[in-house]
């Protein structure tokens, strides 16, 4: 048996529900958009800083003045700011490093303070043929290489930085030199560039 045609009062029925349903579904599609931007929003303000291009690692430590050429080393605190990903520190100490300039090279070589056995201060006092880490007597060449090569407790040289000279224009019209290095942990045995701004 055929069903009966549909009456005239069910087509109302039809539309009046066809058009609760696009209702509902609008109302859902604007409570989702008015409670998801805001929390997009929100993700993306606190993650952007884990996105943001990282600065050069590359810092002034001196000038080339400072850094007489008779083969001595010389200590120069690393001060740079810093930023992690949420906070800036401005102007703080982040290391050192040792510049030797010979008499015949116009750039000094650059070690790093930090001792690559335990990441220990290592230590030079004047007028000493050697630098000394004081934690585990582990002690360098002025070079940089380790005074009894693999019998010392440091299981390499000294690390070697970059180094960099610039010129500064100075207010008087003259010109200074500027000594900038690359400025990166070797603590774990890879280069991992400690950034700064």
């Amino acid at each position: 048996m055929a069903n009966p045609p549909a009456s005239q009062s069910d087509r109302p029925n039809a539309t009046k529900n066809r058009r609760s349903f696009f209702a509902a579904l609008a109302a859902i599609t604007t409570g989702a958009v008015v409670v998801l931007t805001p929390l997009a929003v929100g993700v993306v303000t606190f993650l952007s800083p884990l996105l943001r291009k990282r600065q050069s690692s590359t810092v002034r430590v001196a000038l080339l003045a400072q850094v007489p050429d008779d083969g001595l080393p010389r200590y120069f605190p690393v001060v740079a700011d810093r930023e992690d990903a949420w906070n800036r520190y401005p102007q703080q100490r982040v290391g050192g490093v040792y510049l030797v300039r010979q008499a015949d090279e116009a750039a000094p070589t650059a070690f790093t303070a930090k001792c690559p056995h335990a990441g220990c201060f290592i230590g030079y006092a004047a007028g000493a043929d050697h630098f000394q880490c004081p934690c585990h007597t582990s002690a360098f060449k002025l070079d940089g290489s380790r005074v009894r090569g693999d019998d010392e407790v440091s299981p390499r040289d000294m690390d070697q930085l970059p180094v960099e000279l610039r010129e500064l224009q100075l207010a008087s019209g003259e010109t200074a030199t500027e000594v900038w290095v690359e400025f990166i942990d070797f603590q774990t045995g890879h280069k991992q560039p400690i950034h700064t701004t």
